[in-house]
């Protein structure tokens, strides 16, 4: 597996467009500026980018009431966070249990929320909340539900992720409202990196999967005119987002991805038409 700074295993987790994204930055004068993520998910690129100094400060978003508590906790919670890695049982018997927190989230309190989420995501198969755990719930598979949950490297990864938390604001809204209410807010340099629910099979990897009519409202959020000229856009390679969007900048990229077993995709990137984009860069994915 490709090495992330995100302790989130995310289907389609786009870690590896973090040197295309830091290209973009430079060339168009946003060094050091503000990186926004309206879906944020695992966050890869966005801790890349502000681990390694190419934005000062990064505002992440995601509408998913188990997402957020994740990084809720993380960054409020962080010693608490890492001590219940430390200690927490990895058997079925305990998958069982962190199950039920998420399927009864409402009851339960947001850190707990959040640490089931965490869980599953590094129990499960391909880090997909709905799947079952890794091993089969009998555990007779090749690998067991921990093949996924190395505790010292995962309590590295959220010790970090701490010691940045004044440089990371966290919001929880619908990603639509986002965009139109919180982002104009912010002044200066900055790039938005949007990453929303795949088109096709949506339903089946995420807990808040998008209709027609939500890809539908995203574009028009986008074509406004209030709307900030820099952003990067990426979605599954389908028709109906083509369509959407046939009037931007689009290439499609190749990404190798898991979401039952590695194999390599076509996805859409999408640009605000006066973004200027590298000619060539060299990152994990290739552009055609």
């Amino acid at each position: 597996m490709a090495h992330t700074n995100s302790p989130l295993r995310y289907p389609g987790g786009k870690s590896a467009l973090s040197s295309y994204l830091a290209e973009v930055i430079k060339l168009n004068g946003i060094e050091g500026g503000v990186y926004i993520e309206p879906y944020v998910g695992g966050g890869g690129a966005a801790l890349n980018l502000l681990f390694k100094g190419i934005v000062s400060d990064i505002i992440i978003n995601d509408f998913d009431p188990v997402i957020y508590a994740f990084w809720h906790s993380v960054l409020n919670d962080t010693y608490k966070f890492t001590q219940r890695i430390k200690e927490i049982p990895l058997n079925i018997n305990e998958w069982h249990k962190q199950k039920e927190i998420l399927s009864t989230y409402k009851k339960h309190r947001l850190f707990d929320i959040g640490f089931a989420a965490f869980y599953l995501n590094r129990c499960n198969r391909s880090g997909i909340l709905k799947a079952g755990p890794i091993g089969g719930k009998h555990q007779t598979g090749n690998y067991t539900l921990d093949a996924r949950f190395n505790r010292i490297n995962l309590i590295d990864k959220i010790l970090r992720i701490g010691k940045y938390k004044k440089h990371i604001t966290l919001h929880h809204k619908d990603a639509i409202d986002f965009l139109i209410k919180i982002v104009p807010n912010f002044d200066g340099p900055k790039l938005i990196y949007l990453d929303p629910p795949y088109y096709q099979k949506g339903g089946q990897l995420y807990l808040n999967a998008y209709a027609h009519e939500d890809h539908e409202n995203l574009a028009w959020v986008l074509g406004k005119e209030s709307m900030p000229d820099c952003w990067v856009l990426t979605y599954d390679d389908s028709p109906e987002i083509k369509e959407l969007y046939k009037e931007r900048k689009t290439s499609t990229y190749s990404l190798c991805y898991s979401a039952s077993h590695a194999k390599k995709g076509n996805e859409l990137l999408i640009t605000s038409p006066s973004l200027q984009l590298p000619a060539e860069v060299d990152t994990k994915f290739v552009l055609a």
